[in-house]
């Protein structure tokens, strides 16, 4: 009975680390995508930043086209003056208006520059984020098509291993059962390894004579005094005879 229990035992935790590999896979394919979707996403606002200070900008130049536009009405106003004055004070009130209207087009003929000089390196800098984007776009696609791939590649394969897990199962005592899922939830999975040279293979804690001779024997369900991990005999060493 005892070797009956035993050798499921160690069926279920083939089945189990099957699975455990396969789930991985498919997490880790799971991962990476999401990696490169965040990416995408972190791209994407910076992308949205970078437009939106290229907005300002164009809207903040535009303005200073207009105001630029305006003082040289004023100093062509100004200029057609002239010819009407009259007095000395208004000689010096059209001098006094012409000075501040050609510091008024300096001013905003500086200003547009300086304006047209960020939109110019904001405006490099989105079409930079843009092909960015792109490129992030095309990984995002191909990790797509990584995880389908791997999905269905796993799928069908863990869907069996879970049968034959269950079908395992429900063939053991409860206890064992109920022992095996304590053990594989307290020891990252594995719960069922192998005993040699008197020593668990899991922890390499050695393993009293007596307790090992019952392990080799497969006469009763035995745990590590250490890792207390579900004991099994090692498997035979195939041993190929040369031929003469």
């Amino acid at each position: 009975m005892a070797a009956d229990v035993l050798e499921q035992l160690e069926g279920l935790q083939r089945v189990a680390d099957e699975i455990d590999r396969l789930d991985a896979r498919r997490r880790e394919a799971t991962e990476q995508r999401d990696q490169v979707a965040e990416s995408l996403s972190a791209a994407q606002a910076e992308l949205g930043r970078s437009e939106e200070k290229a907005h300002t900008i164009d809207m903040e130049r535009r303005k200073r086209e207009l105001a630029l536009k305006g003082e040289r009405d004023r100093m062509a106003r100004v200029k057609s003056r002239l010819g009407e004055v009259k007095t000395s004070r208004e000689y010096q009130a059209v001098l006094t208006e012409t000075s501040s209207a050609k510091q008024g087009i300096a001013d905003h003929e500086e200003a547009l520059a300086k304006d047209e000089q960020e939109l110019e390196s904001i405006t490099a800098e989105v079409d930079h984020i843009k092909a960015k984007v792109a490129g992030i776009e095309e990984d995002l696609a191909a990790a797509e098509r990584s995880l389908a791939k791997v999905a269905e590649e796993t799928d069908g394969t863990v869907a069996r291993h879970r049968a034959e897990e269950s079908r395992l199962l429900e063939a053991m005592p409860a206890a064992v059962v109920d022992r095996y899922r304590l053990i594989r939830s307290r020891r990252g999975g594995l719960a069922v390894v192998q005993a040699r040279d008197e020593a668990c293979t899991a922890c390499f804690m050695r393993i009293p004579p007596q307790m090992y001779i019952e392990v080799i024997r497969r006469s009763k369900v035995l745990q590590c005094p250490n890792c207390h991990r579900i004991l099994v005999p090692p498997h035979p060493v195939e041993v190929t005879a040369e031929v003469e």
